[in-house]
């Protein structure tokens, strides 16, 4: 009688996979869309962008005021990569904003006691081992320049390009924010 049971039960459930299928195979054409389909306008948004000019571009403007050191830098590498300053006989296609900021920054590094710590075999001396056999936590201090450069169409307003680089202050603050708009401006113009 067990196994009677499960047999019955198998076979109710095959019987019901023998039925009709509803669905037929058709061979004809789909039927024309609606008139009134036609005349919605079309999702800019269902297409690829169309890939951007950026050889028009070659002349720029700042967009607000920018500090003189940041300045300074930011011109030097637009020159590097074709573009120059707007003059009355050039006028801009591009507005650039750019902004710098100075952060400080912590970072926690943990030693090995076992090969960074205590004494031992030091120049053919032999010494002891100090400390404890747990890592050793050190919390580092630092200054970072933090740039962010954005380019707008003179004409349009649309922003064609952002990039944000950053740089560790060393002694010199002007060689950390020139590697900081570098990064910034790595990749611009795109091929």
């Amino acid at each position: 009688m067990a196994v009677r049971t499960p047999t019955l039960l198998l076979l109710v459930l095959l019987s019901g996979c023998q039925s009709s299928n509803p669905y037929t195979a058709s061979h004809l054409p789909y039927p024309p869309p609606p008139r009134e389909a036609a005349a919605l306008p079309v999702d800019p948004g269902s297409y690829p962008a169309t890939p951007r000019d950026f050889g028009q571009y070659r002349n720029w403007q700042w967009a607000a005021a920018v500090d003189e050191p940041l300045a300074g830098i930011v011109a030097a590498e637009l020159d590097q990569r074709g573009l120059r300053p707007a003059t009355a006989q050039s006028p801009a296609t591009l507005r650039v904003h750019a902004q710098q900021r100075s952060v400080t920054r912590q970072q926690q590094v943990y030693d090995d006691p076992y090969f960074g710590a205590g004494y031992g075999y030091y120049r053919h001396h032999y010494g002891y081992w100090g400390g404890s056999g747990y890592p050793l936590v050190r919390t580092i201090t630092y200054r970072v320049e933090e740039v962010q450069v954005e380019l707008f169409d003179a004409h349009s307003g649309e922003r064609v390009w952002s990039g944000s680089g950053e740089a560790e202050s060393g002694r010199a603050r002007d060689d950390s924010l020139r590697r900081a708009v570098r990064q910034a401006l790595d990749g611009f113009p795109p091929p």
